[in-house]
This record gives structure tokens, C-alpha cells and sequence, in this order.
């Protein structure tokens, strides 16, 4: 059994929505004098998509993950359900930590149409915002790590197995998770 149309589309969305994430925060993070552009790209991106994101989240817990195949090694089902936990928990603390710097900050954040993004409140967040920073990052890399593993197990299954693992997230199946 593999997933359901609306699962795909929060799979590909959240792919998408990941990766631009994921390459203007290392352009922030290690260009200097990023253009603000970079930066108001990261912004409108996680603003617009949070909703999306935070319903995938609450959705997979609540639904559960698709049966792994059991015509896999324990160790690979093992693994394969590791990085499912570790996609959820990394996209958790990113979006609450990013929530927490955009709406709850003392720096001002546009969005890409030159709009500020309106604050909830401004919070001197002093040490615990270098906190707030230190752990967006660090889920931000273990996005991208899980990303590697997830993306090698796929191509593992369509190179080496042929096993039709991959047809699960692309081809939807009904019922589904």
C-alpha cells in the first residue's frame, strides 16, 4: 500500500518547499552580504508554506506512515522509518524556530513584494535567540541529511532492488496513508 493523492501533493509540495528553504538559508548563512532578496525569499517562502507544512506534520502523525514492505530487510524498514521521524521532527523545530526569529524578533523581515512581515510581538530574545539560531540551523542540516539518506535509500530500491518501492510516492494508491 503506498499513499493517497493528497499525501503525494503535501510529499512534492514539502520537496519543493524544502529546497528552496533549504538553499537561501546556506546562502544567508555563508554569503556575507547576501542581497536581501535571498532573504526576503526565505521569509516569503516559509511564510506562505507554513500553513501547508505544519498540516502535513499533524496530518502523518495522526494517519501513520504506509506499511513498509515487508519484502525488505528489518534493517532497511528500521531506517527508512527513522528518517520518516527525522523529516517530521527537523520540519518541527524549523518551523518554530523560524516562526519564533519572524514573528516574534526584533529585526524587520520582508516579504519579496517589499511588504514587512507583521510581528506578533517584538521580543528581546538576547542569548536565547543565539539559541533560537543555533537550533534552526541544526535542523536545517539534519533536513538536508536526511534528505541524502532518504534520496539514496530511493535510488538504492530503483538501481540496484528494482523492487517498485518508488512507484509509492508517485503513483497514488487507494486507500491510502
Amino acid at each position: 500500500m503506498g499513499y493517497n493523492p493528497l499525501s503525494l501533493l503535501l510529499h512534492w509540495f514539502t520537496v519543493l518547499w524544502v529546497v528552496v528553504m533549504w538553499v537561501a538559508g546556506v546562502l544567508i548563512s555563508r554569503w556575507d552580504d547576501a542581497p536581501d532578496a535571498v532573504y526576503d525569499l526565505h521569509v516569503t517562502v516559509g511564510v506562505l508554506g507554513l500553513a501547508f507544512i505544519v498540516y502535513r506534520i499533524v496530518r502523518r502523525i495522526l494517519r501513520g506512515f504506509a506499511e513498509a514492505n515487508p519484502g525488505h530487510a528489518g534493517w532497511e524498514r528500521w531506517l527508512a522509518r527513522a528518517v520518516q521521524w527525522v523529516f517530521l521532527a527537523a520540519l518541527s523545530v524549523s518551523i518554530i524556530t523560524g516562526v519564533i526569529k519572524t514573528f516574534l524578533g526584533t529585526s524587520t523581515q520582508y516579504f519579496l513584494w517589499g511588504a514587512e512581515v507583521p510581528k506578533i510581538g517584538r521580543v528581546r530574545l538576547g542569548e536565547a535567540g543565539e539559541w533560537i539560531e543555533t537550533l534552526h540551523e541544526i535542523a536545517a542540516y539534519t533536513l538536508f541529511f536526511a534528505l541524502i539518506l532518504h534520496v539514496g535509500g530511493a535510488l538504492k530500491h530503483v538501481v540496484f532492488d528494482r523492487d517498485g518501492t518508488l512507484m509509492r510516492i508517485l503513483k497514488p494508491s487507494s486507500p491510502g496513508k
